[in-house]
């Protein structure tokens, strides 16, 4: 019976959402918006002190993730080392100043138990992991304890991945009751791949910014997350009832090989040694990698400025070169929100 109502209930909220998007609640938007965000993760095991950052990158960066500060457990507990906690925000604080940039805390949640060798299997046990944490009914308070000691100005999610129509109803559940907690005082906001985004109504309301993961992919050549690929995947969420403006066009600051194997190289350690065209050969792995160049980065902000997109999302800050570089990526992006606006 549960899982006939859980169908039901999945099958009215694709209903709700095809209408909204049907009404131009999802889809490309209606031209730019009026404050487009430039947003980052930071990775708080590459920040050990202010020298870490680059002061003149705020001037161009709106918005901060914290990364890798906290979890929270399958009880509903938030856990965090306080001693790194605190190392990464007096860096930030220290460099930004005066700034007005909004920084959230990302929170990680409970892995699955266990060892899988299907992935689906391991995506479901992890789920069930989380439903708990979900269901705990302190997780709302946990995390705005937090937020408070911190003064945070919101909280982010970075949920890989629920799967069933059993974890997307829990999640959905969660995101509406913490939005109604948060109230005005935090913002809200999630990661989401293009392939996987069922969120209800009430929870596309609740969140403020889905962060777009449109990276981790390559093209017939092998290029990562080329321009026309990343319209292309964007294409496929127009009926999802996300409004544009709540949006922002993830830009990968790194890159995969051409295989896809488990190799993550950074932008700033292999500019040096890339074609024109951004191809890199790595003579110890043998393997090839297209990077992202500042022109394609630059395209994929214009995109999303003339499409009506909240902003672009970085993954991640400490790949990069400091904007007052010329081979800078987040400076490309500086450049042609300024030649916009």
């Amino acid at each position: 019976m549960a899982a006939i109502i859980q169908k039901m209930l999945s099958l009215l909220t694709s209903v709700i959402v095809f209408i909204n998007g049907i009404f131009g609640i999802g889809g490309s938007g209606d031209g730019k918006v009026e404050n487009f965000k430039v947003t980052t993760y930071l990775r708080g095991d590459y920040v050990y002190s202010a020298s870490d950052l680059n002061s003149e990158d705020f001037d161009i960066i709106t918005d901060l993730i914290i990364f890798e500060c906290a979890t929270f457990n399958n009880k509903g507990e938030v856990e965090y080392d306080e001693a790194k906690i605190e190392r990464v925000m007096s860096a930030v604080r220290t460099v930004i100043g005066d700034r007005d940039i909004h920084i959230t805390l990302n929170l990680l949640g409970p892995s699955a138990n266990g060892n899988y060798n299907d992935w689906n299997e391991q995506m479901d046990a992890q789920s069930e992991e989380h439903n708990k944490a979900f269901k705990s009914g302190v997780l709302e308070e946990n995390i705005i304890e937090v937020l408070e000691k911190y003064d945070f100005d919101g909280v982010h999610f970075d949920y890989e991945y629920p799967l069933t129509d059993k974890a997307w109803y829990y999640f959905n559940k969660f995101l509406v009751s913490l939005g109604r907690e948060l109230g005005d005082d935090y913002t809200l906001g999630v990661a989401a791949s293009t392939w996987n985004m069922h969120f209800t109504y009430k929870a596309i309301s609740a969140v403020d910014t889905f962060e777009l993961m449109t990276y981790d992919f390559v093209d017939a050549n092998g290029k990562h997350a080329t321009y026309e690929d990343t319209i292309a995947q964007i294409e496929q969420i127009k009926n999802k009832g996300v409004p544009a403006s709540k949006i922002n066009i993830g830009l990968p600051f790194y890159s995969r090989p051409t295989d896809l194997s488990a190799y993550w190289y950074g932008y700033n350690s292999c500019y040096e040694k890339m074609t024109e065209d951004g191809w890199y050969h790595c003579d110890e792995t043998n393997k090839d990698f297209w990077f992202n160049t500042p022109e394609v980065i630059g395209q994929k902000t214009q995109y999303g400025i003339d499409n009506g997109f909240g902003g672009v999302m970085i993954w991640h800050y400490s790949c990069d070169l400091p904007s007052t570089h010329e081979d800078s990526l987040l400076r490309a992006i500086g450049e042609t929100i300024d030649n916009n606006y």
